[in-house]
């Protein structure tokens, strides 16, 4: 599993890890609201949040063990998570080399007649 999705699947993840930890007490946390505007309201007030599952999980480990979040207090515990990294993004590791000693010694050369 990847720790990158797409908002829709991250509403998924969230709602179906919440739904295990709180049981019937999250469900019946949205009775009588449209499921479908339940939904594209997460989706809207967490945004970028639903795409990084390290950060969503971080936010679930935080929630309060006794009431399930809202959106504003769910992306609130987001916010506080791991930095989501580009998905794309390549470490930087340059190999570096000795200097050759002739290119130290003409190096050193031309520091000479710099200061002289």
């Amino acid at each position: 599993m990847s720790n990158y999705c797409n908002p829709d699947d991250g509403f998924d993840y969230v709602f179906g890890r919440l739904s295990a930890i709180y049981g019937a007490a999250f469900v019946r946390h949205w009775d009588g609201i449209d499921p479908e505007m339940i939904r594209q309201e997460w989706i809207n007030q967490l945004g970028i949040y639903l795409t990084y599952r390290p950060r969503m999980d971080y936010a679930i480990n935080c929630c309060d063990p006794n009431f399930p979040p809202s959106a504003l207090k769910f992306k609130e515990l987001c916010s506080n998570g791991p930095s989501i990294p580009h998905p794309t993004a390549i470490e930087n590791n340059p190999v570096t080399k000795p200097m050759p000693p002739e290119i130290r010694e003409q190096l050193a050369a031309l520091r000479k007649k710099m200061t002289t």
